[in-house]
């Protein structure tokens, strides 16, 4: 008996041994090196857990995704390393992060020793999931042999990505102290550190200490370079480069809308749309966010005629346009103020939409507000919460244009009926709002309405302290002292 119980824990064991670790070192890449990723996919037999996975792990409680796989492995047959790795990687991709991170959490518990590319994935989902410290937490937790670059460089991105800049520069020193010979990733990190740092000709220095030590710079290095000589507004610098680069190598074509976003802000259209050209002949045409840049890029020229051509494009390249075309679309079109086609648009998305995205919804609600069509815009937000779909954003754009309007009482009624709105969770007004409202009391010292405004902040459960020190500004203007 001993003797297969120990056989029976060796078979589960292996059922969840280590990946390759090229898996990890994909996914520490920087979202600007790898704008579109190719999508690996899944094995057809691997689909029916990853569905019953990816379903529960939207706002559900912690422990559903690990209760899930329990259940598979009593149910069926086992599970390989590849198979739960592949389901981390397409969470990740989602962003449906928590219930990725709960499946490395629930490898880690059944014996997997994570190497240390797996480590840096697990370590940029804390990051995402938890915050930066406890991200930090995890990573001074971990062995010394397991503080290689990969985990060095991925903590380097993390700080990057909380705007914590300093604290990246820090941890630099501290790698230098070590010996820690950087890599590509590392340097590619650093630049960008310096980049949000606000010292743009440290991106210079370090983009030449990293070709001098033999490292061939990335698209990534390019991008950073690129954008450090824009921070400095030295256009003729930021042209020479992508001129040199275009003699010697291919071109992402993230570089040509970093320039073109750059000519749109010095109102040099034409050049814009020579970079937007360039766009269209070197992007791989089956990345959406190639098709979706553009959209944006040639609303921002004012080019109607262009981004209707791009957007017959991208449907005629893809067999379903996905929520996030129409999206952009719609804000393109609402950019360029082409309000027919607009409404086409959205009846086009109403009709064949599989899943629903109530940021579309706002958008539309957004445009019938700005052409003053009010009664529309209701209509849509009660039938909108009618199907249970509103949002904190459709509470905030229709309070805010009442505000905007001097129409304090309907506002304040907007936010009476946030929670019948607002009912997959609890909602409370932003301080931004929230200040707002009581602006326009102070400045029509307005008791009254002011006391109003509170009893809903009270029914929102959000009044606070800090709320209550601005309520007698207006009661001290008012006299009511």
């Amino acid at each position: 008996m001993l003797r297969r119980a120990v056989a029976a824990e060796a078979r589960r064991r292996q059922r969840i041994s280590v990946a390759p670790e090229r898996f990890a070192h994909d996914h520490a890449q920087p979202q600007a090196q790898s704008a579109g990723p190719k999508r690996r996919g899944l094995e057809p037999w691997w689909l029916p857990l990853y569905r019953r996975i990816s379903k529960v792990s939207d706002g559900k409680p912690p422990g559903i995704v690990a209760a899930e796989m329990d259940e598979w492995l009593q149910q069926r047959s086992r599970l390989s390393e590849q198979q739960i790795l592949a389901y981390v990687r397409e969470l990740t991709r989602f962003e449906k992060n928590e219930g990725a991170l709960e499946l490395l959490d629930w490898m880690e518990a059944r014996g997997a020793n994570l190497s240390p590319g797996h480590q840096a994935v697990r370590l940029k989902l804390v990051s995402k999931v938890h915050g930066i410290q406890a991200a930090e937490e995890y990573f001074w937790s971990l062995p010394d042999i397991s503080k290689s670059v990969k985990t060095y460089s991925c903590l380097l991105n993390c700080y990057g990505n909380h705007g914590l800049a300093y604290k990246g520069l820090e941890l630099y020193e501290k790698m230098k102290a070590k010996n820690i010979v950087p890599d590509k990733l590392v340097y590619n990190y650093l630049m960008k550190l310096y980049q949000k740092a606000g010292q743009p000709e440290k991106v210079l220095s370090t983009f030449e200490e990293m070709r001098e030590s033999g490292i061939s710079a990335d698209k990534f290095a390019y991008f950073t370079l690129i954008e450090s000589y824009i921070t400095m507004n030295d256009l003729d610098a930021a042209e020479k480069v992508l001129e040199e680069l275009q003699k010697v190598a291919p071109v992402h074509w993230s570089l040509y809308t970093l320039m073109a976003n750059y000519y749109i802000k010095l109102e040099l259209f034409g050049k814009a749309e020579v970079a937007l050209k360039k766009v269209e002949q070197v992007m791989d045409k089956a990345e959406l966010q190639s098709w979706t840049a553009l959209l944006s890029l040639h609303a921002r020229c004012g080019n109607s005629t262009e981004v209707k051509r791009i957007w017959e494009s991208l449907k005629s390249t893809f067999k379903k346009c996905l929520n996030r075309s129409y999206l952009v679309m719609l804000q393109a079109l609402r950019m360029i103020d082409d309000f027919e086609s607009l409404q086409q648009i959205f009846q086009e998305w109403q009709s064949s939409h599989e899943c629903y995205d109530v940021r579309i919804i706002n958008i539309m609600i957004r445009a019938y507000l700005d052409k003053g069509m009010i009664d529309e815009a209701e209509a849509i937000r009660q039938s909108t919460m009618a199907q249970g779909r509103c949002d904190g954003g459709t509470v905030c754009i229709f309070a805010e244009f009442y505000l905007d309007k001097f129409d304090v009482n309907a506002a304040v009624d907007i936010l009476g009926d946030a929670k019948n709105m607002v009912t997959a969770h609890k909602w409370v007004p932003s301080k931004e709002l929230v200040s707002k409202f009581l602006k326009h009391y102070e400045e029509l010292k307005d008791v009254a309405g002011v006391e109003s405004f509170l009893e809903c902040l009270n029914s929102l459960e959000c009044l606070d302290a800090e709320t209550y020190d601005a309520v007698m500004q207006t009661y001290v203007l008012a006299g009511r002292t």
